[in-house]
């Protein structure tokens, strides 16, 4: 806690050297402008306007600051438009009062993603994709990024835990009730690369430093015709700054449980070269995860370490550009008593070309690396005052992943080709100690899978107001054995007017089992979870549609959606005894999922911004004579409902403040509906004040009222992440 304290004591004696950030001189009103997170805006339009016409204007430089002469009179308006944001207007009066400019995110009418287009220019995806900025990020109480993402429509990680204290394996993510096991069917990206461990599917959230990050794009329904076998559940894209400006952004962090972060981000063009890089470092004492009531002498807090980095070069010339980075991470964890820790260590280096060709543009991409990862495995007591170790694994494994892609226009018709190939190997080393007798090793060596897949989506404007958009992609993979597959999804986008737009889609796609799923069983408590080397791949079929209505003031998204995942692997029960529970992956017949999201914002007053989201799931086990027992049954993890609500204020002269409370249902641990995680509501809240031109504060409380929440029941029962303060500051430049 000296680091925090030490934080305030900087804050103190920076306090005094506040500047007023806008006033009248010489015929002249100077100010600054900069998001909800304090960081500047640069290339805002500033604008004079009386009575509603326009008078002079300007832009704000890389420091966010700027200067319009004009003479302030009555009914004189100061209009700011950004791109990514909504129009401020502030009206002045003769005094010209100093005023801050905070910008707030544009609505979800006028936004578009790149990611459902998979790095075009950005197509209409109206119904089904979310933006997250970075302003929002870093205003945000949460901890981790895919905790600030829970404030999306139906976004989760298995068994509600968050990336501070889970084990890796845990944190797969689920959208749209596609669950069952602990895999990711949800494909999660870095400027293209996949985060997905390529052994698991897993994520590793803290790859990408804070700092980094521009915003995160979230992609609901599967789009398998363009990212294939991982993407049953949509898309998420984490989309880092670049180095078009100048720019410096650092965070120092502190809070209780003896949390510490620093996150830093740098970046700059020297002609036709640019640099950038980003790094962060996190250290915590963590949290119990074990419920108050059933905790032992051998439960202890699960802390956590990392460290994370990256750098990349580029050069550009004409209409061709190169790129390369390199990637490397590395995180220790205590998974809630001494004998159960895991690491990993991560390296990577990627590249990308692209340029102009054939009245198009192409761009060829490579990335490959390795990791390591290990993990060991107890069996605890009844009475958790004693545990044992039962077995340890080491799993060290490379991948290379090739591909390319080109994107033309012919008149009303957009055309993108690809092609891209994947290889993953691994070592499955494990050692298990019996309670009697030596421990006995075993090994699966070269343990790999490939893929191939060549990818195409056509988009046709047949009126100004009407689309259609038809994708494929065809897979080939390779493991125990060969599989093809065909993935199609077609799309009819309509805009009604200029309030309202419709979308529709139908799709089929596939997942195959990962590597982990082949071949590495765990534990966890007194559940064992086999490996099968027999599953065969899942395949979806997805119906959604959905209205978008909104104006400058106001938007509104609801969509409906129908899945069906046959051939779902699922973590099915085999046995069950007061002291082990014994599960293995198996394909069930038929999930079913079916339901509808809807997200909201409201902007009342220039300087607040109301949001609503909530997702309504029904997903169940519909047909699986080969395991009678579920039928019928709830799929695990997955909540009726998740509905969460937020504020963003900003406060003239005091601070920017944002509230959010998430309000998620009750779900089940098994496939047997026996282990019931009970419902929640977590509120969190953060103030965000400037103290300089390139300084900051933040103060955030994360569980605002320490609700102690089921994330697990294995059967002891699991909790999530308790009340948590942070303070820090954070720091732009220019």
């Amino acid at each position: 806690m000296s680091r925090v304290l030490s934080l305030f004591l900087i804050v103190a004696m920076g306090a005094s050297a506040v500047p007023a950030a806008a006033r009248q001189t010489n015929g002249a009103v100077a100010g600054v402008v900069v998001d909800a997170s304090g960081a500047p805006v640069q290339g805002a339009t500033v604008s004079l306007e009386v009575g509603g016409k326009p008078g002079r204007s300007t832009e704000t430089g890389s420091d966010g600051r700027f200067s319009v002469e004009g003479v302030v009179r009555s009914e004189t308006t100061l209009r700011v438009r950004a791109n990514g944001f909504a129009d401020s207007v502030t009206a002045l009066n003769a005094d010209a009062i100093p005023i801050r400019i905070v910008l707030h995110p544009r609505p979800m009418s006028e936004s578009i993603t790149v990611t459902a287009s998979r790095g075009a220019q950005g197509v209409d995806t109206a119904a089904s994709a979310s933006i997250v900025s970075s302003a929002e990020l870093l205003s945000s109480a949460a901890g981790s990024i895919d905790d600030a993402l829970r404030n999306t429509p139906g976004f989760s990680l298995f068994r509600r835990s968050s990336s501070r204290v889970a084990n890796p394996t845990t944190q797969g993510v689920t959208l749209r009730g596609v669950s069952g096991s602990g895999a990711s069917r949800t494909l999660v990206v870095a400027d293209g690369w996949a985060l997905n461990d390529p052994f698991g599917s897993w994520v590793y959230w803290n790859r990408i430093p804070l700092a980094a990050i521009d915003r995160v794009e979230v992609v609901r329904g599967a789009t398998g015709d363009l990212y294939g076998t991982e993407a049953l559940g949509g898309v998420i894209q984490v989309l880092t700054l670049d180095a078009d400006r100048p720019r410096l952004r650092a965070i120092v962090e502190g809070g209780n449980h003896d949390t510490f972060r620093t996150s830093a981000f740098g970046g700059r063009r020297f002609g036709n070269w640019s640099a950038l890089g980003g790094l962060e470092f996190q250290e915590t004492d963590g949290a119990f995860v074990v419920a108050e009531e059933s905790r032992g002498v051998v439960d202890v807090r699960a802390d956590s370490d990392y460290q994370s980095g990256f750098g990349a070069a580029g050069y550009g010339s004409g209409s061709w550009r190169a790129n390369v980075r390199g990637h490397v991470a590395a995180e220790d964890r205590n998974n809630g008593t001494p004998v159960q820790v895991n690491d990993t260590e991560w390296r990577q280096i990627s590249g990308d070309v692209s340029g102009a060709a054939a009245g198009g543009f192409w761009t060829a991409r490579a990335t490959g690396g390795s990791q390591d990862y290990f993990q060991t495995f107890s069996a605890v007591t009844a009475d958790r005052n004693s545990e044992r170790l039962t077995n340890d694994q080491t799993v060290p494994g490379s991948f290379f992943t090739v591909g390319g892609q080109w994107l033309r226009t012919w008149g009303k018709a957009d055309v993108l080709v690809g092609a891209e190939g994947r290889h993953t190997t691994a070592d499955i080393n494990e050692t298990r100690y019996p309670v009697v007798g030596p421990a006995v090793s075993t090994s699966i060596t070269d343990a790999d899978e490939n893929n191939a897949a060549v990818f195409g989506r056509v988009r046709i404007a047949l009126r100004d107001d009407l689309s259609v958009v038809f994708g494929a992609r065809g897979d080939r993979w390779e493991s125990r054995e060969s599989v093809s597959f065909f993935s199609p999804r077609a799309t009819v986008n309509w805009r009604a007017n200029d309030a309202a737009s419709f979308q529709f889609s139908v799709s089929r796609a596939y997942r195959t089992p990962t590597l982990n799923e082949l071949y590495r069983g765990f534990r966890v408590g007194n559940v064992v979870t086999n490996a099968n080397p027999l599953l065969e791949p899942e395949r979806l079929t997805s119906v959604e549609g959905g209205v978008l209505i909104g104006s400058t003031r106001a938007s509104f998204r609801v969509t409906a959606f129908h899945n069906v995942l046959n051939e779902a692997i699922s973590n099915v029960t085999l046995s069950t005894t007061p002291a082990l529970t014994t599960r293995e992956r198996q394909n069930t017949d038929e999930v079913g999922a079916s339901g509808f999201e809807m997200e909201g914002d409201v902007r009342p007053h220039a300087r607040v911004t109301l949001s609503l989201f909530g997702a309504f799931t029904s997903a169940h086990f519909n047909e699986t004579p080969k395991q009678p027992a579920i039928e019928g049954h709830r799929v695990p993890q997955v909540p009726r409902y998740h509905i969460g609500a937020g504020v963003i204020a900003d406060v003239p002269r005091v601070a920017t403040f944002t509230t959010q409370a998430r309000f998620v249902g009750d779900q089940f641990e098994d496939d047997l509906n026996e282990l019931v995680l009970e419902n929640y509501v977590v509120v969190d809240a953060s103030a965000t004040r400037q103290i300089t031109r390139q300084l900051n504060l933040f103060f955030g409380v994360e569980n605002l009222f320490d609700v102690e929440y089921d994330v697990a029941r294995t059967p002891v029962r699991s909790v999530g992440w308790p009340r948590t303060f942070r303070v820090g500051l954070r720091f732009f430049m220019p």
